[in-house]
């Protein structure tokens, strides 16, 4: 059926998910990007405060978990595959808390740098009242010099039968052009799928990728259109598309995904119907699905499909954490 020219995507018997999440296990993912510690301070909220109107936390818990690329190589490892996780650290004691929490996920650490003039990204939430009342982010955004982008590489290339390549790119300095088209050029020679979870900023960088995951927001600040019904997104969708002769699926919330793939009509998979907690996280969970799908040979509106129920499984889950097979497995039986 089709309605504004997107076709509505319908899954049949004919789409056996079941058996292409079974061939999860194993697939080699190599993740790079900007790595992030989150840090979670959960707290009643009493009163307020005499010296200005804030409320006072009085704090009951604290909690890490991986943020940034590390999230997207986390949900690689409980979704049953093998992460190699590519990035820059500070020597720092954040930067060891990180680590712990990387090796008990499974997570092959060896293509992580420590840059003594940067520090760990640390992202931390305060949270009471059920909610998120103030985040604080301490970073530092200056781009990784030539030595580090080419030893970045070589460590890459030191990965033998890698199914594809994630690059998770939060504008934190990590993802350089240079980088990018060292990437591109090593998955080309071979034949390794990228896909790039964008940030605007880095636009022109990404063209020639396999796949591009633009949410809603990123998509307006690339294309300057103002994206509120299925027309815009798919003039915005086709633009992207041709400028960077790429597949995109756009994520947009609630509304679902849009699958842009060369030489097809837009495909529109709405979203799963679930109580919304947090989104914080949702874009990892949707490439690191994807990543792992198409690796499996899924086609891309299949591997969209998967990874829109992982990200639906993923927001009814307070703060960054990641989806597990067992969790996705059962939303498919």
């Amino acid at each position: 059926m089709k309605k504004d020219n997107i076709l509505r995507f319908t899954p049949n018997n004919s789409h056996n998910f079941l058996e292409i999440l079974k061939r999860f296990s194993n697939k080699k993912i190599a993740v790079i990007g900007d790595l992030m510690l989150d840090k979670y301070v959960y707290g009643e909220v009493e009163r307020i405060s005499q010296e200005a109107p804030i409320p006072i936390i009085r704090v009951t818990d604290e909690k890490y978990a991986p943020g940034g690329a590390a999230n997207v190589a986390a949900n690689i490892s409980t979704l049953g595959g093998d992460a190699f996780l590519f990035g820059i650290v500070g020597n720092d004691y954040y930067k060891d808390i990180l680590l712990d929490k990387l090796y008990s996920l499974e997570i092959s650490t060896d293509g992580i740098l420590t840059n003594t003039k940067k520090n760990t990204v640390l992202k931390t939430r305060i949270i009471g009242l059920e909610q998120q009342l103030l985040r604080m982010d301490k970073e530092n955004i200056e781009y990784i010099g030539d030595q580090f982008v080419e030893k970045l590489l070589t460590n890459l290339k030191d990965v033998d039968d890698l199914s594809a390549i994630i690059i998770s790119d939060y504008a934190k300095g990590t993802i350089t052009e240079d980088l990018l088209k060292g990437v591109k050029e090593f998955a080309q020679k071979n034949n390794i799928t990228v896909i790039v979870d964008p940030k605007p900023k880095h636009y022109a960088w990404y063209k020639g990728v396999t796949l591009i995951t633009p949410n809603r927001n990123e998509s307006q600040k690339i294309t300057g259109f103002n994206i509120e019904n299925e027309d815009s997104i798919k003039k915005a969708g086709k633009k992207i598309q041709e400028d960077l002769n790429s597949n995109i699926i756009m994520t947009a919330g609630n509304i679902g995904m849009y699958v842009f793939e060369k030489g097809k009509e837009p495909i529109h998979i709405p979203a799963v119907a679930r109580e919304v907690y947090d989104v914080t996280g949702a874009g990892d969970t949707v490439v690191a699905a994807l990543a792992l799908a198409l690796s499996c040979g899924a086609g891309l509106s299949d591997a969209a499909v998967i990874s829109n129920i992982a990200a639906g499984i993923k927001v009814g889950k307070v703060g960054t954490a990641p989806v597990h097979m067992e969790e996705l497995q059962k939303s498919f039986e």
